[in-house]
């Protein structure tokens, strides 16, 4: 499927505010977004597999919490597999963020962080806040990479980006700064904490 280009859609009355972190000026704003819980049962390709009941349920929770939240990206980059493209498009209902100006991704498709960090690096260096919707384990290992331990929320079962989890990670305004622990871990949300 040819790439869809990425638009600049924010809307805000103000621009995100610089905070320091140690001696950078932190601007730049990445979030991250797990596809939600998918069905293991249709015998289809891993790339096919569709969202269940719960993770249809789960990521349209997602969109009308980041909408409730000003959560709203500048741009929005996801992998093209079915669970993923459906996650973020139920998100983009809640979200009124217009889905023909996704972005949509083969690389990120079982990317590894260092791929899933050099795809988000290419649009942090045209917008200040960045969506990228893509599978574990890569997501962990680019939360685990971004930001120090100290700050990272693992469940019981040392997990980070369970389905359909939601990180907002703070980044350096010079891309060229964002590197090993160089982030700030906003927040991590699963859907189970949502409450809207």
């Amino acid at each position: 499927m040819a790439a869809m280009p990425c638009k600049n859609v924010y809307q805000s009355s103000g621009s995100i505010m610089s905070l320091s972190f140690g001696k950078k000026q932190m601007t730049k704003q990445l979030y991250l977004l797990r596809h939600a819980k998918s069905d293991w049962d249709v015998p289809v390709s891993d790339q096919d597999r569709p969202l269940t009941k719960r993770g249809q349920h789960d990521s349209l929770l997602v969109g009308e919490w980041m909408q409730l939240n000003q959560l709203i990206p500048d741009c929005i980059i996801s992998s093209h597999s079915t669970r993923a493209r459906e996650t973020i498009l139920n998100v983009c209902l809640g979200l009124e963020f217009d889905s023909l100006d996704i972005y949509w991704e083969e690389e990120l498709y079982r990317a590894n962080h260092q791929v899933l960090l050099a795809e988000s690096l290419k649009f942090l260096n045209k917008y200040d806040t960045v969506m990228l919707v893509a599978h574990n384990p890569g997501l962990d290992e680019l939360v685990e990479f971004l930001c120090p331990e100290s700050e990272l929320p693992y469940t019981e079962d040392a997990k980070l980006m369970t389905t359909a989890s939601f990180a907002q990670i703070e980044l350096p305004e010079d891309i060229n700064a964002i590197t090993y622990q160089s982030g700030r871990l906003i927040q991590l949300m699963r859907p189970k904490d949502i409450k809207i």
